[in-house]
């Protein structure tokens, strides 16, 4: 009687694992690690001697669906792409060592490509480390976009 219920209680388990709320990303500098609230969006800049630096506050306070967000590093040691897998939005999103005002994220794309609410969209790295794909997994749609470290002029994302 009691194997079954075991069982049981593996599988719930088991499949609860699948929904992380949090997540971390292993930077290149071994001393920092990024936290990323997967429901809202939240990134948190880890440190090895303790100290914690807010990158990104949360878009999406309310949402209750994990696995919403994801990071993606880019060849840049400091720099990883947010993406809000439900609407195609995506940041810039930029951790520092040495000081905390280099610490940002910027938008690259605010605009809402689809209001559903599954995990809809990702991105795939060109041969430019500054440039990505933006595709909707769903309907097969895909934009081009570039990150820039020398500002919003050289931001942009285009329907391909």
């Amino acid at each position: 009687m009691k194997n079954p219920i075991l069982l049981i209680l593996l599988l719930i388990l088991g499949s609860s694992s699948q929904a992380q709320t949090f997540k971390l990303y292993q930077t290149r500098n071994i001393h920092n690690q990024l936290r990323l609230n997967t429901k809202t969006g939240e990134v948190y800049q880890i440190q090895d001697d303790g100290l914690k630096f807010l990158v990104k506050s949360e878009i999406t306070p309310e949402s209750e669906k994990p696995n919403r967000y994801l990071l993606q590093k880019t060849d840049n040691i400091w720099t990883f792409i947010l993406l809000d897998r439900f609407s195609g939005k995506i940041w810039q999103c930029q951790f520092s060592a040495s000081k905390v005002d280099e610490i940002l994220t910027v938008p690259i794309n605010l605009k809402e490509l689809s209001s559903t609410k599954t995990n809809r969209f990702s991105i795939q790295p060109l041969t430019s480390m500054y440039q990505f794909y933006l595709i909707d997994d769903e309907t097969g749609e895909m934009w081009k976009f570039q990150w820039s470290t020398k500002g919003d002029n050289y931001r942009w994302i285009e329907k391909m």
